[in-house]
C-alpha cells in the first residue's frame, strides 16, 4: 500500500467564488530484512532494498533504544536483549511511508555438551583429558583457533582470512580447506597421530571480543585408535 498525506489547500478562486482542492503526496512502502536468526556475537544486518538515498530519510528503532538513520545498518556484539522487532520508515519532507518491521531472534545454540573451558574430553575412558593454551591467527592462510600442549594440538581453520561470525559450523568431510564453504570448518587433530575429523558441528560464540568452539562427540579416526571426543576452546 502507499500511504497518503494530506499537508496542503490550494485555494482556488474565479471572480468571487472560491474553492479548495487537497494536495496529496505519496511514498512508497518500505520492504525490510535482516540476516536473522543469530547467536549472542554475532553481527545483525538490517536491509532495504535501497543503497543511501539522499532524498529519502531513514527512521529505523527498534530494542533496546536502537535508533539509526541509515539505509542497511549493521549492529555488532548482538546480545539476546537485542532480539525483537526493528522497524523503518521512510520520510521526504513532510512525506513519509508505512512503518514496516523484520523481527529479530537471537538465541544461544542448543550445545549438547558442556567440556570445561580449554579441555578436551574422550568418551570410554581411555585417554585423560587434554588441556591446552589456545589462540587464533590468520597469518598467511585462512582464519585458524589453534590450541596446544606438550601432547598434541588442534586446529579449527574456516574458509577465509576474515574473523569467522558467531554461529554454527559443518564440519567438512572432505579437508583440504579450499573445499570449504562460508558455515564449514576443517577440523584437524595430532594426538598420536595426525588425524581429521570427517561429521559434527562447532558452535562458535564471542564474549568481550574473545571467540569460544565448542563441539561434542566428534569422531577422529587415526589408523589405530578412534577418538570420540568434545572440546571447549577460548581464545587466552
Amino acid at each position: 500500500m502507499k500511504k497518503t498525506l494530506l499537508f496542503l489547500f490550494a485555494f482556488v478562486c474565479i471572480l468571487s467564488s472560491c474553492s479548495s482542492e487537497a494536495v496529496v503526496c505519496y511514498l512508497p512502502d518500505v520492504t525490510t530484512s535482516s540476516n536473522s536468526p543469530l547467536v549472542p556475537g554475532g553481527t545483525l544486518q538490517l536491509k532495504t532494498p535501497f543503497e543511501d538515498n539522499p532524498e529519502l530519510n531513514y527512521v529505523w528503532t527498534g530494542p533496546n533504544n536502537f535508533q539509526s538513520n541509515l539505509p542497511n545498518p549493521v549492529i555488532a556484539n548482538v546480545t539476546v536483549a537485542m532480539a525483537g522487532e526493528y522497524k523503518l520508515k521512510t520520510t521526504k519532507g513532510i512525506c513519509e511511508s508505512n512503518e514496516t518491521s523484520t523481527l529479530v531472534e537471537i538465541n544461544a545454540p542448543n550445545i549438547p555438551c558442556n567440556p570445561n573451558k580449554n579441555t578436551m574430553t574422550f568418551e570410554g575412558g581411555s585417554f585423560s583429558p587434554l588441556t591446552f593454551s589456545v589462540y587464533t591467527t590468520n597469518y598467511n592462510s585462512n582464519f585458524e583457533i589453534r590450541a596446544g600442549n606438550l601432547q598434541g594440538d588442534l586446529t579449527i581453520e574456516f574458509a577465509s582470512e576474515d574473523v569467522p561470525t558467531p554461529g554454527v559450523y559443518r564440519i567438512c568431510p572432505d579437508c583440504p580447506t579450499s573445499f570449504l564453504e562460508k558455515d564449514q570448518v576443517c577440523v584437524k587433530f595430532n594426538y598420536i597421530e595426525y588425524s581429521v575429523a570427517r561429521e559434527g558441528l562447532v558452535y562458535l560464540s564471542s564474549s568481550n571480543g574473545k571467540l569460544t568452539a565448542v563441539f561434542c562427540n566428534v569422531i577422529f579416526k587415526p589408523s589405530i585408535f578412534t577418538l570420540n571426543s568434545s572440546v571447549n576452546l577460548t581464545e587466552n
